[in-house]
């Protein structure tokens, strides 16, 4: 019989199997020997769990004979290699399949390693230290345990098996080759690209075609067309004389461009053609002008006058929801027309006049919106070629019902003060273009704005 790992192997397996198979009894006899056996019974019931155990030692020790004999053969056919020429993935595809194989067996035998010194650790510790671990002790004034080698007719072991040794020193290999696993991995990676490199590279070659044909359609992203590079060098082996590049400053750039299109609303748009979101807007506004009134009766009448105002809104949609304000500013000129003129009335006071009326005129103004996205929609202006305008021209009509109360004139005093309500209507007609981003638009318009005016003249 061959004394090698595998045979030894074999021969243990075979022990171990017929132990746990035939299972005869067992006689603890409380002589101490075994510590943390109690009692008597069968093998396979008293020493189940150690039985289990070591039979998944010898398992795994059996897989990383195998593994290792892998390795040897392979390291073999690299030593064939011929170095005298350049190496061709194309023409040397058995070598890179021997690296591949041996570097996936190192792993294996890492692996199996470590399973060997876990089934171990699943022994109870007492049975190791009192029992199986013990080498050749005195104990009582007998020999537990002989010489290596040595079986004699008294003793019940058949010599030293180093158990604890062997542990010990399997664990200092595993911690040794641990700290190589990265390469081993790094290895098996690299040999798995040059088994599979024709494919790869034709890979490589449609990922370039792809990139620069997605690169060359998005506008306004010249600084983008250098991201990737080709350029054939005939010095290169047979096949392989294309030899592609990436522009690493540019691929940053093109990250920085993802992360910032990460926050922007729009992304989530998808096909959608078109998408309408109202919200109610509250504010106040303030104007101020001049106002006259025409001929004896004085029914007719204008004024002109500057105006601001302020909305706030939040409006929500299913892919954009934002907060916003909106100032609209500029100058306005209405008709002014009194269906009751000047009529006398004691409400609020002795000899006041009372006009009642209609309004109604244009206003010339400037419309500025800000939102609560401004930040993360302003970020992406520049590659994916997005516009964003916050101002624009507005045009309004302006329309409603007045009141309007004169008091009496003081001595001395060409001008009466007067107060009065309004019940307005304000029309803005123009939208806000207020952000495109490949091909979606963004646009702002406050529909209407109903107000009530206090106002106050002299």
């Amino acid at each position: 019989m061959e004394n090698n790992a595998q045979e030894l192997l074999k021969q243990a397996s075979i022990i171990i199997t017929t132990l746990n198979e035939a299972c005869p009894n067992f006689q603890n006899g409380g002589s101490g020997y075994w510590q943390g056996i109690s009692g008597n019974g069968t093998m396979c019931g008293m020493f189940k769990n150690e039985i289990s155990a070591i039979q998944g030692m010898i398992a795994n020790a059996q897989e990383a004979v195998a593994q290792s004999k892998i390795v040897s053969e392979n390291a073999q056919n690299q030593n064939n290699l011929d170095t005298g020429k350049p190496f061709n993935p194309y023409t040397d595809a058995s070598f890179a399949q021997s690296m591949l194989k041996n570097a996936q067996a190192q792993a294996e035998i890492l692996n199996q390693a470590e399973q060997v010194v876990k089934n171990f650790e699943k022994i109870p510790k007492n049975f190791v230290s009192d029992s199986l671990g013990v080498c050749y002790e005195v104990q009582g004034g007998e020999r537990r345990g002989t010489n290596p080698g040595q079986v004699t007719s008294n003793t019940w072991g058949a010599g030293c098996a180093y158990v604890g040794q062997t542990i010990t020193n399997l664990k200092n290999s595993i911690a040794h080759f641990g700290t190589q696993e990265q390469q081993i991995e790094q290895a098996e990676n690299i040999a798995d690209t040059l088994v599979n490199f024709k494919s790869r590279y034709n890979e490589l070659g449609n990922t370039y075609n792809s990139i620069t044909t997605a690169l060359s359609s998005i506008p306004n992203a010249q600084s983008l067309q250098n991201a990737v590079s080709k350029k054939n060098n005939p010095y290169s082996p047979q096949g392989i004389e294309t030899n592609y590049y990436l522009n690493q400053n540019t691929y940053n750039q093109i990250q920085t461009i993802n992360q910032e299109l990460g926050r922007n609303p729009f992304r989530k748009m998808g096909i959608v053609s078109s998408q309408t979101n109202n919200g109610a807007m509250n504010g106040i506004g303030i104007q101020v002008g001049y106002k006259q009134f025409f001929g004896q009766k004085r029914k007719w009448g204008a004024r002109y006058y500057g105006f601001f105002d302020y909305n706030h809104a939040f409006i929500k949609s299913s892919f954009f929801n934002s907060a916003s304000d909106v100032w609209t500013y500029g100058f306005g000129a209405d008709a002014l027309y009194n269906f009751i003129n000047d009529k006398a009335t004691n409400f609020l006071g002795k000899n006041n006049k009372l006009s009642v009326g209609l309004f109604g005129g244009i206003a010339l103004a400037g419309t500025s919106w800000l939102n609560s996205e401004y930040v993360n929609l302003a970020t992406v202006n520049n590659v994916y070629n997005a516009k964003m305008n916050v101002a624009n021209f507005q045009f309004l009509f302006n329309m409603g019902v007045r009141m309007n109360l004169a008091r009496s004139k003081k001595k001395g005093s060409d001008h009466a003060a007067q107060h009065g309500i309004e019940l307005g209507l304000k029309i803005p007609t123009i939208n806000t273009n207020y952000y495109s981003f490949m091909g979606a638009e963004l646009k702002y318009r406050r529909l209407y704005s109903v107000y009530l005016n206090y106002v106050f003249a002299y």
